[in-house]
């Protein structure tokens, strides 16, 4: 008989490779960008409740607020992801208010 323990292992460690090498990444890939549009759902939800709770100025006081509630939920604040989610809104409220 022949013994074929020595193929099916080199198959396995072919297959294990190919989980470490490709597999993986892909799932940390996919992962990264779903948590990446969460952090950005959160912060444009987080950035009009801002501005509905403080009103026009005292951006100070709205930056806080999102900050503090992002920190709240896990996130880490991020000043630039933020002020792109202000001038999103601030474009937003200007072309509703032209039409």
């Amino acid at each position: 008989m022949i013994d074929l323990t020595p193929i099916f292992e080199a198959i396995l460690a072919l297959l294990a490779a190919l989980v470490t090498y490709k597999l993986i990444p892909w799932i940390k890939s996919k992962t990264t960008a779903e948590q990446q549009a969460l952090l950005t759902a959160t912060v444009k939800t987080l950035v009009y409740a801002a501005e509905q709770l403080y009103g026009a100025g005292k951006g100070a006081e709205k930056l806080d607020y999102v900050i503090a509630e992002l920190e709240k939920r896990g996130f880490t604040a991020d000043r630039a992801a933020i002020e792109a989610a202000v001038a999103e809104q601030l474009g937003k409220e200007k072309s509703n208010a032209a039409a």
